[in-house]
């Protein structure tokens, strides 16, 4: 398994039964509440509650409502924690890849992966927000999102939210809590059909920085939470990123005290890692109490965001404001009508730029059925169907024009945006965070530079120039894994927003000449695999008319028929 992830290890043990018919009165009461499982429990007071279990086992249904399993095209992927109605609890590395968040979803009322069961509830994602410390640079801190979901579940028996802690609750060292998931049952196994659990208990600071420390490469982080024995033998594994570390309060309710965020190995002990090769970890968990802050600030906020409806029309409309949403169809649960041609102007206020975060784009094909977006000058920024999707753009000025497109073959269901207005901030590297349109010239960096890049990096700027002007990229530096055909680590450049035209891919450590498009568009890509990393790029981005590279190229080639085609690229040697 990868070191970045944990699990759940298969146990025995035993679980109380369910009464699937009537609620009780005493049910009824609990179930607007958080933190209530409808599965009857044994008599506990406070003292008994943290004493260690060791034993596990498969859970019996309906015991914690608030587990939901976060898929990708119906194939598990990670596990969350619903907190109210609209918001899920997960962890960031599960959404980190912008590139299959929107076709992401996520399921409430899940007990049996193998089957849909009565009472299951499946969203799409609208929003998705990640800590701003959160690194995919090991070792994982912060490692924590926040999902807003387009549409609410409805509370019932088998669907309900987790307490959040308040504020400096905390549950000491020596807590035995419990965590669930369907994550592989060992380490090298299969992920499990049906939800299980393991009790795990909570490590003193001490303890944690003291297991950690006898790692090859000892780490630490800010928000890590340690569970687990130092003879190991009970985790959780990879599938179960993202759940609950589920701990009883004084009043008896389940409440979040950690994310399942990652950990060596499923179930490893640490106490002989000095001689040992396959070391272990305690497993880690993002601490609530650390991060419940910016949770309480960005579930407020996101509740009180307007929602605006893009209403289809082939007359442009003019949406506007400092931030809100934008869906289409008008409802969620509709599908768009074919032989749809849908424009509209988004206005944010003056010297202010656009960063528009998607969570859903269901259209089958990028040729019949795609969103376009353009400046109000009808420059394009962007051809993007579901396969092709960022997660976020920022787009370099107030304005922007969206086109919605789909013929006469295909059924699905739109698009669902949020869209704010930022302070123009740009940085450097800002493309690694989300697809950067610029329409000035620039500086672009790799990630971390001069320090190195992270692995399975994923950058991209697009460059706009003024009319009748050219692109040209210089490079700085250079220090990029080396591949004979370059598909390893590498900087490409393209003369169209659609990928379709490269005119230039580099690595290796060799400074090349000047790249120049030409057009009056460049998209800057920057791409890494998993193995090694070095310092990376950094470059600037100029504008220049085409009559200077004219009058360059005439005195070189006097009988040439000067033009600048669409179709190839140039090197300027400096």
């Amino acid at each position: 398994m990868t070191d970045v992830e944990n699990l759940i290890e298969h146990r025995q043990g035993k679980s109380t039964g369910l009464n699937e018919g009537k609620m009780t009165e005493e049910e009824v009461h609990w179930a607007p509440s958080c933190g209530r499982s409808l599965v009857k429990v044994q008599p506990w007071n406070y003292f008994n509650i943290f004493s260690r279990i060791l034993g596990g086992s498969q859970v019996e249904k309906g015991s914690y409502p608030w587990q939901v399993s976060l898929k990708q095209r119906q194939k598990h992927i990670c596990g969350g924690s619903i907190v109210s109605p609209q918001w899920v609890i997960t962890a960031a590395h599960c959404v980190a890849n912008r590139n299959i968040v929107s076709t992401l979803n996520v399921t409430a009322g899940e007990y049996d992966l193998s089957q849909i069961e009565p009472g299951e509830q499946t969203l799409t994602i609208e929003t998705v927000i990640i800590h701003p410390h959160f690194s995919t640079k090991k070792p994982m801190d912060y490692d924590i999102a926040l999902l807003k979901m387009a549409g609410a579940f409805q509370f019932d028996h088998f669907v309900g939210p987790i307490c959040l802690p308040e504020l400096r609750e905390q549950f000491e060292a020596g807590f035995t809590c419990t965590t669930a998931g369907w994550g592989r049952l060992t380490e090298d196994g299969v992920l499990s059909q049906v939800l299980q659990e393991v009790n795990l208990p909570i490590l003193t600071w001490e303890e944690c920085v003291a297991a950690l420390l006898t790692l090859k490469r000892p780490i630490s982080g800010k928000t890590f939470l340690c569970t687990g024995f130092p003879d190991g033998g009970r985790d959780a594994c990879q599938g179960d990123s993202g759940g609950s570390l589920m701990c009883r309060n004084k009043k008896g309710a389940w409440t979040l005290a950690g994310v399942t965020s990652w950990g060596l190995g499923c179930g490893r002990g640490w106490r002989n890692n000095v001689r040992k090769n396959d070391q272990g970890s305690p497993g880690i968990f993002t601490d609530l109490s650390k991060v419940l802050p910016w949770i309480h600030k960005h579930i407020q906020a996101g509740n009180q965001r307007k929602s605006s409806r893009a209403r289809c029309s082939e007359q442009d409309v003019t949406v506007s404001g400092a931030e809100g949403e934008l869906h289409f169809p008008e409802s969620l649960h509709l599908y768009y009508e074919s032989k749809q041609w849908c424009v509209w102007t988004l206005l944010v206020p003056e010297e202010m730029h656009v960063l528009l975060s998607f969570s859903h784009l269901d259209v089958e094909s990028c040729h019949h059925n795609y969103l376009s977006m353009y400046s109000l000058e009808d420059r394009p920024i962007g051809k993007f169907c579901a396969e092709s999707l960022p997660s976020s753009i920022l787009v370099g000025s107030n304005s922007l024009r969206l086109k919605f497109v789909s013929d006469a073959t295909d059924y699905a269901a739109g698009f669902n945006l949020t869209y704010k207005a930022l302070k123009p901030n740009y940085i450097p590297d800002s493309g690694c965070s989300y697809l950067t349109v610029l329409f000035e010239e620039g500086l672009i960096q790799s990630l971390n530079y001069p320090e190195n890049y992270s692995d399975m990096a994923n950058c991209d700027w697009i460059f706009q120039a003024p009319k009748h002007h050219l692109i040209k990229l210089s490079f700085q530096s250079l220090e990029i894994e080396e591949s004979g055909d370059c598909t390893s680590d590498y900087v490409t450049v393209h003369s169209d927003v659609e990928r379709k035209k490269e005119i230039a891919r580099v690595c290796g450590y060799d400074v090349p000449t000047p790249v120049l498009s030409p057009s009056s568009i460049m998209l800057i890509s920057f791409q890494s695999d998993e193995n090694g990393t070095f310092r990376g790029f950094q470059a600037t981005v100029s504008f220049i008319p085409k009559a200077v590279i004219v009058s360059y190229l005439y005195p070189i080639y006097p009988d040439l028929n000067i033009s600048v085609s669409e179709d190839e690229s140039m090197f300027l040697e400096t």
